[in-house]
């Protein structure tokens, strides 16, 4: 089942792209709504920082994926397509009566959606197909940009993997935000290519260093995040994190999936929350700056397609800056003052770091209940896990049967405790405080309320609508 409430289907996008009354590529579009008043001179801005389009495996044209965001009120938004940044203005698709293949061409459909509504710039094959030319991000930022009420960011979304003796295969996915062009460690090619038994950590920490090495060349600030880490089948686990620092953000909540199940587990899982813990217990401990989680769609289809993840509206990260650019977003996201979502916003959010207060607000839907956990790890947890256990998928690659072989350790259960607990009536304004205690080694905040009846979540998502605040370190 989909997110109906967010979801648009293929004929439903449409009349709704046809009442907005936007325009042809060129000629403007409806824009968002002037963004919420945070206090102190800030602003509440909406955004998702993961996204696909044709230039690669995305199931729209790039004028269609910024327009959703757009006019649906967000106020920054980023295509990163796969190992490409849409920087060549001569990268053509051609037109197929039927989808195969992969990256997914456009169909003939595809292309009567994206015909009724821009302008494109399209020639006839020598076999005689159409092909469209695919507008640039320079193209897309001035076409869409609004100051002060909508951002185009450039990014990209390096993927790649590393393989091992042993036959495991481990994908690492990573988003570069704000840096156009190409990445030095990808300058030729994929890194991984040739390469074996590399370390997770090392080569995360390479892809990191890569993305700082760029930033210092081009004086840009930039953002690097880990995407999706327990996809396609728990690849990049907490240890990974722990051994690599200098790896700030890391997508807590992605449309294409937050964990992947398995029956060999406890009962607690391992989901993006619990990993999240591990790595800043440790972290916190060794006196490391905290990981902060994001939330993004990581959207590939726009249509209706008959997908159950990757569509737009899923989750988002709400961040409060003094103005919509590049370098307050990102200045930001730095210090943790931003939230992850995923079907709700927290209205208010506020730590004070001299007592170790942390105080949340939220309003709760008409529909259902509305409740706020403080979740905290002790400074005395034991780092050896508890359990370890050898996982595989259920159905397994027939040419690799050890691709996805897993080692998973289970937590000491002082790391990710519920400490308080405080819980709304439907449609009634929430605020709770939580005082960290002395031996807490940082405090943050999950607003969760649960679905409308009969209306489901992203599979391999929380069951319910959430937000996260960030974890903070008296």
């Amino acid at each position: 089942m989909k997110r109906q409430d967010h979801f648009f289907g293929r004929r439903t996008f449409l009349k709704g792209m046809a009442a907005s009354g936007a325009l042809a590529l060129g000629g403007g579009c409806v824009g968002p709504s002037a963004p919420r008043p945070a206090g102190g001179g800030r602003h509440w801005y909406k955004g998702v920082l993961h996204a696909h389009s044709f230039w690669s495996d995305g199931r729209a044209f790039p004028e269609e994926c910024v327009d959703w965001y757009k006019s649906r009120g967000y106020n920054f938004f980023c295509l990163s397509d796969h190992n490409r940044f849409q920087d060549d203005p001569d990268f053509w698709r051609k037109i197929v009566k039927e989808r195969k293949g992969w990256p997914p061409p456009p169909t003939e459909e595809d292309y009567a959606i994206y015909r009724a509504r821009f302008a494109p710039e399209e020639r006839t094959a020598a076999d005689g197909s159409t092909e469209v030319r695919l507008k640039t991000y320079a193209e897309l930022a001035a076409a869409f940009d609004d100051p002060g009420r909508f951002l185009l960011l450039p990014a990209v979304e390096a993927t790649t993997g590393m393989d091992y003796s042993d036959g495991r295969r481990h994908n690492l996915h990573v988003n570069f935000v704000n840096l156009p062009g190409q990445i030095p460690l990808w300058e030729k090619g994929d890194p991984a290519n040739g390469r074996k038994d590399v370390p997770l950590a090392a080569f995360l920490e390479e892809h990191r260093a890569s993305a700082q090495e760029l930033a210092d060349r081009t004086g840009r600030p930039h953002l690097f995040a880990l995407n999706h880490p327990v996809w396609q089948w728990y690849d990049v686990g907490p240890e990974v994190l722990i051994d690599a620092p200098k790896v700030r953000f890391f997508e807590l909540c992605n449309g294409g999936g937050s964990f992947a199940p398995a029956k060999e587990l406890p009962g607690d899982g391992f989901d993006a929350d619990r990993l999240w813990d591990v790595v800043n217990a440790f972290r916190c401990r060794r006196g490391q700056p905290p990981l902060y989680g994001i939330g993004t769609d990581d959207t590939h289809a726009y249509h209706g397609e008959d997908w159950d993840m990757c569509i737009p509206g899923n989750a988002w990260t709400l961040v409060r800056a003094e103005r919509l650019d590049a370098a307050s977003l990102v200045e930001a996201m730095n210090r943790g003052d931003f939230a992850a979502c995923e079907g709700l916003e927290p209205e208010d959010f506020a730590f004070d770091a001299k007592t170790g207060t942390l105080t949340v607000a939220a309003a709760g839907k008409a529909d259902a209940p509305l409740t706020i956990r403080f979740i905290v790890s002790k400074a005395d947890f034991r780092e050896e896990p508890v359990a370890t256990f050898a996982v595989r998928p259920d159905k397994e690659r027939k040419d690799a049967p050890n691709a996805h072989l897993r080692t998973i350790r289970v937590y000491d259960p002082k790391i990710g405790l519920t400490a308080k607990t405080a819980t709304g009536r439907p449609g009634e304004r929430l605020v709770a405080s939580y005082t960290m205690a002395a031996d807490d080694l940082y405090v943050r905040a999950r607003i969760e309320s649960p679905t409308e009846p009969g209306l489901a979540t992203a599979p391999l998502h929380p069951k319910m609508r959430c937000a996260w605040t960030q974890p903070y370190v008296r």
